[in-house]
């Protein structure tokens, strides 16, 4: 994904546009009622674990506790990567490489070392 543009206007349901790497664009409707407060949190998700561009058309309150949900985010994607590691451990470098996204950013070293043998064992380019 190359980025994520909200918006939230008065005369249609709130919506997010998707542009992908390839050009294409798709969106998505969404009930009024909590969409800023989904838009926020989805931010600091989006913001924590992908380079993605967002662009958010409409203003909205931040996340009450930023740091709190950025510290969960956090260790749910080491929990996450935990258990990809059993797939690398057992030699599913296929299935190991497909649970993380080109779009993934600030993976510990020791993931992106992992990362890039899974690559070299398939004969993938780095």
């Amino acid at each position: 994904m190359n980025s994520i543009r909200a918006g939230n206007v008065l005369f249609r349901k709130p919506f997010i546009e998707v542009e992908m790497e390839g050009g294409e664009i798709f969106q998505r409707q969404f009930e009024r009622n909590s969409f800023a407060e989904s838009w926020a949190e989805a931010c600091v998700i989006l913001e924590t674990m992908t380079d993605i561009e967002l662009i958010s058309e409409f203003s909205f309150a931040p996340v009450p506790d930023r740091s709190k949900l950025v510290a969960d985010v956090l260790a749910n994607r080491d929990e996450c990567i935990e258990e990809c590691n059993q797939m690398y451990d057992e030699g599913m470098y296929a299935q190991f490489l497909m649970q993380f996204g080109e779009d993934c950013t600030n993976l510990p070293q020791e993931t992106l070392q992992r990362i890039d043998e899974a690559r070299q064992r398939l004969g993938l380019s780095a």
